[in-house]
């Protein structure tokens, strides 16, 4: 049941992951990797609330927290993305660009992840 549902799940993620990026980034433009910046802070932040609530109400089966944790937001989330478009910033000389998007993932993610599980906390 657990790979069914990594697959399930990850499949889904994939697709919000694909569809939101892109909406974002056609909407923006190619000069800053906004798309992926968004996705990212957006999963952080989800799955700061999903992780916690689900650790917190072991009611959700242990299969269907993999599914939703490990799968969607494995699949949602994408640090291989950001380290390329990073490392693209480097390249072109863009340092103001790319340090501003690499402190903004981490820092942003960091607190973005915490603040879900503050929120899940006081669901």
């Amino acid at each position: 049941m657990k790979i069914i549902l990594l697959v399930v799940f990850g499949s889904l993620g994939t697709l919000a992951r694909y569809i939101m990026e892109g909406a974002i980034q056609y909407l923006v433009g190619p000069g800053f990797p906004l798309g992926t910046l968004t996705v990212n802070w957006i999963g952080c932040l989800l799955l700061g609330v999903v992780g916690q609530y689900t650790l917190q109400h072991l009611w959700v089966p242990a299969d269907w927290r993999v599914g939703l944790t490990v799968g969607f937001f494995g699949a949602f989330t994408t640090f291989s993305t950001f380290s390329w478009e990073s490392v693209h910033l480097l390249d072109d000389g863009d340092w103001i660009r790319a340090t501003l998007y690499i402190g903004a993932s981490l820092l942003g993610g960091l607190i973005l992840l915490r603040t879900g599980m503050v929120l899940a906390d006081r669901l």
